[in-house]
């Protein structure tokens, strides 16, 4: 990664409050170097029949992993991501979205993340690593 300064205008698909057409998630962080989020599955997210799509479950991990290294004064950008996906996620499902910052070592982060429903059924986990860039 170069020295690209990486910063925040506020259109983030997933957090930014300017994006009109963006998911406008809001984050608590109970501890350093955790964050979660909360959110019900728009409909238009649909893969299959009535299935949440791959891809914003993925994008859901990374946003809130990199929330947990933000929690933890680490801006930075995703260099690896892997999904496991456990279960089908139905759309219209309220979702928990957690990301732990697991490993800090210069500008290099390792995180966990997890997607569950109230009642604690798991249906994708996460491991990415970051590169710090501040």
């Amino acid at each position: 990664m170069d020295n690209t300064q990486i910063k925040n205008d506020r259109h983030c698909f997933c957090c930014g409050d300017k994006n009109d057409r963006g998911l406008k998630l809001k984050f608590i962080y109970p501890g350093e170097g955790h964050a979660l989020t909360t959110l019900i599955v728009p409909d238009y997210f649909t893969g299959w029949e009535n299935l949440t799509h791959g891809g914003l479950i993925s994008m859901l991990l990374d946003e809130t992993m990199a929330h947990a290294c933000i929690s933890s004064s680490l801006t930075g950008v995703t260099a690896e991501l892997t999904v496991r996906f456990k279960k089908p996620l139905p759309v219209g499902t309220e979702i928990n979205v957690s990301g732990i910052m697991t490993e800090a070592k210069g500008r290099i982060a390792l995180t966990t993340g997890k997607i569950s429903d109230k009642d604690g059924k798991i249906y994708a986990t996460g491991k990415a690593r970051f590169i710090g860039t501040n």
